[in-house]
């Protein structure tokens, strides 16, 4: 399989990623998933956690499966990484084919797959090594969760889908929306964790506990409002991937309303995917407070409290 330079970058960035996930025990399956303390705030590091977040976007993708495709759909998953989305829409009766350029993510697909015990009703799954402009095929469906973004070229991206839809299929999609957030969503963020921090149900305590003042509470704010739009930490070198946020929310939701006829739209989740993960205490305190923040966040963002970092989008080949 051949790549560009940029998806060679992409690929590195991803199997360093899996590799070092996979020394730690991490388990890509939101049934079987196992606690992995390699993640110090991600969802990732509680199967609890996973199944707030992770589990509900994965709902959302079978839930509109099923109400704008039906049973049994042919369905590509384009970046399916360690294949969460895949196993479980293969799972609810569908045909799927995930599609990653890094190997060591499909090489974790792979064996999670072989480790699945959920047979029944199980449709079909396959895994392949391939970017989406190799890719070929038919499909009711196509997936694109937390991929998109990672794509410069938006117009060319979804034109492609389109050749790769049967008539009247459709395109799911989850993505980042970070030009949506604002900083008195971050300013929520900060408060909420500073109290944890104090309380001891924090991963680290905050220097800022011991003296907040305006001053350093703006400060702490403008750190985390950073960290949510780079998603990173100011420590860190900058995204997931050299690629990462190459299209914003906005760019990626004005191609897909030009080629496909939008039949759902909705504001996902603000600020839950960066957080429950930095939650501690025993597993009844940790999984209460997690349950609460995921709550609050899903409230707040449908009363228009909060804003979202993420969106849902279903369309329809025109």
């Amino acid at each position: 399989m051949k790549f560009t330079e940029q998806q060679k970058e992409e690929a590195k960035a991803f199997n360093d990623r899996m590799q070092e996930r996979e020394s730690a025990g991490f388990v890509p399956d939101l049934r079987d998933g196992v606690k992995c303390e390699y993640f110090y705030k991600s969802f990732f590091r509680d199967p609890h956690f996973m199944g707030i977040y992770l589990g509900q976007i994965a709902k959302w993708f079978n839930d509109s499966l099923l109400n704008y495709g039906g049973n049994g759909l042919a369905v590509l998953d384009v970046g399916c990484g360690p294949g969460i989305i895949s196993l479980e829409v293969a799972r609810n009766g569908h045909h799927v084919t995930g599609i990653d350029i890094s190997e060591k993510s499909i090489f974790l697909a792979e064996k999670a797959l072989k480790n699945n015990k959920y047979v029944e009703g199980f449709g079909s799954l396959e895994y392949v090594l391939s970017s989406f402009e190799a890719i070929d095929g038919m499909f009711d469906a196509i997936i694109f969760s937390g991929a998109l973004h990672h794509f410069s070229d938006m117009d060319e991206v979804v034109a492609k889908s389109l050749t790769h839809l049967k008539k009247d299929g459709i395109i799911l999609c989850y993505e980042p929306w970070h030009e949506k957030w604002r900083k008195q969503d971050a300013a929520v963020v900060a408060l909420l964790r500073l109290v944890l921090s104090i309380t001891g149900h924090w991963y680290e305590r905050y220097p800022e506990v011991s003296n907040i003042t305006q001053e350093n509470f703006d400060s702490f704010t403008e750190t985390i409002y950073h960290e949510f739009l780079m998603e990173c930490d100011k420590n860190e070198n900058g995204g997931q991937s050299p690629h990462d946020n190459d299209s914003s929310g906005d760019e990626i939701i004005a191609a897909l309303n030009k080629a496909y006829n939008q039949i759902e739209f909705k504001p996902g989740f603000s600020f839950i995917y960066r957080f429950l993960g930095g939650i501690r205490g025993g597993d009844q305190v940790a999984h209460q407070l997690s349950d609460v923040f995921a709550t609050f966040d899903q409230y707040s963002v449908a009363k228009g409290y909060m804003n979202p970092n993420g969106f849902y989008y279903a369309g329809r080949k025109k």
